[in-house]
């Protein structure tokens, strides 16, 4: 009996379910991955000049990859400070009231994690994301968008 108490044990704590949680909080957080601080501003709700839920869902406004988020199209495996990291290639792009486009495509430092995306062949990635002016910082999702 106290064996199989201790071999139960044993691989309850050796399961792979419990070993590699997934999910919004999952990975290494990077602080200095940070929004353009237009794109926050009109796009994110906690921006000051947040264009409310309907317009900020708007692709003519805040371009997101359709059905997702914001979007990469290519990411590398890095390491820094002794952590592994997907190194990926992401991009925003919005408008703004004047009617002017902008665009940002900066390198972020994501969970050393690649998600399954049902809806493409290519995973899918999550960034620990700094609005700079405030300190705050959310999770970001980076799917997959071909550019061809």
């Amino acid at each position: 009996m106290v064996l199989l108490g201790l071999l139960a044990a044993m691989m309850l704590v050796a399961s792979p379910v419990l070993a590699h949680k997934g999910g919004a909080t999952h990975g290494n957080k990077y602080s200095k991955n940070y929004y353009p601080n237009s794109f926050y501003n009109y796009c994110e709700p906690g921006g000051s000049n947040y264009y409310g839920n309907t317009k900020a869902a708007n692709p003519k406004w805040c371009y997101r990859t359709p059905g997702y988020g914001n979007y990469y199209t290519e990411y590398t495996k890095k390491t820094l400070n002794g952590k592994n990291w997907y190194y990926v290639h992401v991009y925003y792009q919005w408008k703004t009231p004047d009617g002017k486009t902008h665009k940002s495509d900066p390198w972020y430092y994501c969970a050393y994690h690649k998600y399954n995306d049902s809806k493409s062949t290519h995973p899918y990635f999550r960034a620990w994301v700094t609005y700079k002016p405030t300190g705050q910082h959310f999770w970001e999702t980076f799917h997959w968008l071909d550019k061809r």
